[in-house]
């Protein structure tokens, strides 16, 4: 990080010739009625030069800004860049920024920004920041990430639109106007025009770095640095000029980071030495605070730019220009890739300079966001939208926006044992290198470390890598701190290596002890937090306690929806864990019931094995109850009482509590549930039918044998009407009837009721049928009873 307090001014060191072919360069790229509708000026020219007038200082002053973080060592390097690169705004609704050679007497090279492209980087940076927010306790308590996907996906399309008619469409208003409108204070880092200014700050350092990566300059500097060792390169089918390509995309994040957290330094000077010890620290703390922020915009700003090149690239290519979409799809396919460069320029530059600041988890997140955003808008939304608007869709859709990205490349690539011992094996002398240059406890050499430890597990001694992580977990919390953000991923590492080596209890307690760090670090809706109680919620069902391992996802699953949506892969994954181990308890629960029967009819029910195996068997439907209550509780909360799964889990708790022994509370959680269902549903919708089958179940198990009957004699009027005479449900009703009627004294009801049972059953089943047989054996028993009862009747 560069401090610019320390730097010299550009403008004296500008080319003026260079700047006049900059105008001249802007003036042919000049839409007329594009420009006289944004200005208000009829006359083409009075228009051109009202937006030159605007633009131009904008987009110099960022220029300036970046030349700026360059540090005085390297004041050749500056000078050289400040007097032979000139930065212009095209004035039309172009899609792509370029690099010119410029076409006049200067020598030197002309930068040409596309405003759509910083508006559609920004919009895109502010609206996944709003979907994805930095701190997960900012989520207002109804959160919808989908709805605000959803929202996202809108705007965006609004800009598309404006592209059908490049030149007249007006733009959208930007989403940060409409911030900015509506709450005009923000802090440092989080405001609309902080977004934008990280926005146009990374396009004009993204095409200055290919000015400096691509030797268009005539100093002579050093091999641009790979992005990737050579090796992995080679592994992923990467060209060695397609590697140094993609050293000059990721190194934009650097010199964007500087200018943004620069501003801030600017407007901030450090206390002096004379000022008491407390404003220094406090100058300290906070510009700590400010650089991790600068440092997650620069990143945001990143990836944004490339979620907007590959809308552009996508929408040139559906309107027919290859060309351009080739540039942009090829270098929007990039985005991957660059965030492992932009990993190590915060591991290797930043994380010594302020303190603990790897990739944290939310990054993680966000860029996992992106990925499935653009994939998303660009393969669906922008498809869809094109045919509803009754344009051509070519048939072959462009494989570099759907194409493998890096990380699942690297997962095929380390799936290959060879590949896996190659990799490893240049981790291991990179490691030795870092040792022998730097030290064993310098910064690198621990991230060296780390990485290959790492390979070594999965190379498949995890033995091994545990070990290495164990060694290197105290000389990391040296140099780092405890709470470190590097810390905390490699305890979970080691967490994780445990678990994987049998060490259940030693596992356990490490995830314990890492959830409550990571809670009081992070707090506990943060993502790092759900997935170690993830990993907890797993080793104690594996351990053998598949309720408590129900309990936890069952809670679990409240948080993950809360947090990431109710369609994350994440809430998904523990939603399907959740019914594993539900289903695990359930299997308990039945074999403790077994067990219990199994001891009564041998020993007895006084027994007092029997009766320990009775009190085992509800303990367990006991806690099967607070598991479901618990769950149902958060989820009405978070969901409403009218979600599928709400209404799933009130399903749930009804049986548990019918399981449990408390009938008349599962008859009555059935007909809460009826409610919601006939609300939502409709009061003829199957699972509504079934809904009032369960409630005839345990109403009567409660000792309301007329109720039953009665909700029996409802519900079969309601399926004569609504389904087949013969359909298992009415049949099933049928017999209900029946029994019920007979438990409340109606003999003569009951009969009846079995009488038209064993009609239906003749004709479907036949008359030797051996239900048809049962049924015939029941109603003469109550049709003998019902004589009886009539003759009784009689006598009195």
């Amino acid at each position: 990080m560069r401090d610019p307090g320390r730097s010299f001014l550009f403008a004296r060191y500008q080319n003026p010739v260079l700047a006049a072919e900059a105008r001249e360069m802007s003036k042919t790229f000049a839409d007329s009625s594009y420009l006289r509708r944004l200005t208000g000026e009829e006359n083409p020219e009075s228009a051109w030069e009202a937006y030159f007038a605007h633009s131009q200082p904008q987009v110099r002053g960022a220029l300036d800004g970046l030349l700026a973080t360059i540090p005085p060592e390297e004041r050749e390097r500056a000078v050289e860049l400040a007097g032979s690169v000139e930065v212009f705004c095209l004035p039309s609704n172009a899609v792509e920024s370029r690099v010119f050679v410029n076409p006049g007497e200067a020598t030197g090279y002309l930068i040409g920004i596309a405003p759509l492209t910083v508006q559609l980087t920004a919009d895109i940076a502010w609206g996944m920041n709003m979907v994805h927010p930095s701190a997960t306790d900012a989520h207002p308590r109804n959160w919808d990430a989908e709805a605000g996907r959803e929202a996202l996906d809108e705007h965006i399309m609004r800009y598309v639109r404006a592209l059908q008619a490049v030149g007249e469409a007006p733009l959208p208003v930007s989403l940060m106007a409409v911030a900015l409108r509506d709450h005009p204070e923000w802090p440092h880092g989080q405001g609309p025009n902080d977004y934008r200014d990280a926005a146009l700050t990374f396009v004009i350092s993204h095409e200055l770095a290919h000015i400096e990566h691509g030797d268009l300059l005539p100093a002579q500097r050093p091999k641009a640095q790979l992005l990737l060792p050579e090796s992995t390169a080679s592994l992923l089918g990467i060209s060695a000029e397609a590697n140094e390509e993609l050293a000059a995309d990721a190194s934009a994040f650097m010199p964007c980071y500087n200018y943004v957290v620069g501003t801030w330094m600017l407007k901030n000077e450090p206390p002096s030495r004379s000022r008491i010890s407390l404003k220094r620290r406090e100058h300290k703390k906070e510009y700590q605070r400010v650089a991790r922020q600068s440092a997650r915009r620069a990143a945001e700003a990143c990836e944004a730019y490339y979620s907007a090149v590959l809308v552009l690239g996508t929408f040139e290519w559906l309107r027919g220009d290859n060309d351009t979409a080739n540039r942009l799809l090829t270098a929007g396919a990039r985005a991957p890739f660059i965030q492992f460069y932009i990993q190590r320029d915060r591991q290797e530059v930043l994380a010594p300079q302020i303190g603990s600041f790897m990739w944290s988890a939310r990054d993680v997140e966000y860029r996992k966001a992106h990925h499935s955003w653009r994939t998303h808008f660009t393969t669906q939304v922008m498809p869809e939208m094109w045919a509803g608007m009754g344009l051509d869709i070519p048939e072959t859709y462009p494989d570099v926006v759907t194409q493998k990205h890096l990380a699942e490349r690297l997962e095929d690539a380390l799936g290959d044992p060879e590949v896996v011992s190659r990799v490893a094996d240049d981790a291991r002398k990179r490691l030795s290198e870092q040792e022998r240059v730097r030290g064993a406890q310098h910064p690198t050499t621990l991230q060296a470390r780390l990485e290959a430890a790492f390979l070594q597990s999965q190379a498949g001694d995890t033995a091994g890598a545990l070990a290495a992580m164990e060694e290197l977990l105290p000389d990391l919390v040296r140099a780092t701190g405890r709470d470190s953000a590097q810390v905390l991923a490699l305890r979970h590492n080691v967490a994780f290596l445990l678990g994987k080596t049998e060490r259940t209890r030693d596992a356990a307690a490490a995830w314990a002890a890492l959830r409550a760090d990571q809670e009081r670090i992070l707090g506990p809706g943060h993502p790092d937090v759900l997935e170690t109680r993830y990993n907890l919620a797993s080793l104690r069902g594996r351990a053998g306690d598949a309720e408590g391992a129900a309990a936890d996802f069952a809670e679990l699953v409240a948080g993950e929806e809360r947090v990431r949506g109710h369609d994350d892969d994440h809430t998904s994954a523990a939603r399907n864990a959740l019914a594993f181990w539900r289903a695990k308890a359930e299997d308990k629960a039945g074999t403790a019931a077994r067990l219990a029967e199994e001891r009564e009819r041998t020993l007895g029910p006084g027994h007092p094995d029997t009766l320990a195996a009775r009190r085992d068997l509800a303990g367990l439907r006991r806690e099967a109850v607070t598991a479901a209550e618990r769950l149902l509780a958060a989820q009405k909360e978070v969901l409403g009482p009218e979600h599928p799964d709400t209404r799933t889990t009130l399903d749930s708790l009804a049986w548990w509590r019918g399981k449990a022994g408390d009938a008349a509370g599962a008859a009555a959680t059935f007909a809460e549930l009826l409610a919601v269902q006939e609300r939502v549903l409709g009061p003829d919708h199957r699972s509504a039918l079934l809904t009032r089958s369960l409630i005839i179940l345990w109403r009567g198990q409660a000792g309301d044998a007329a109720g039953a009957a009665s909700v029996a004699e409802q519900l079969l009027a309601d399926q004569l009407r609504l389904l087949e005479p013969d359909a298992t449900e009415t049949l099933m009703t049928h017999g209900q009837l029946g029994y019920w009627r007979g438990k409340a004294g109606d003999a003569a009801g009951a009969a009846a009721a079995y009488a038209d049972l064993l009609a239906v059953l003749r004709r479907v089943q036949g008359p030797d049928a051996p239900g048809t047989l049962s049924v015939q054996r029941i109603l003469t028993e109550w049709q003998s009873k019902a004589e009886g009862s009539a003759g009784g009747s009689n006598c009195s």
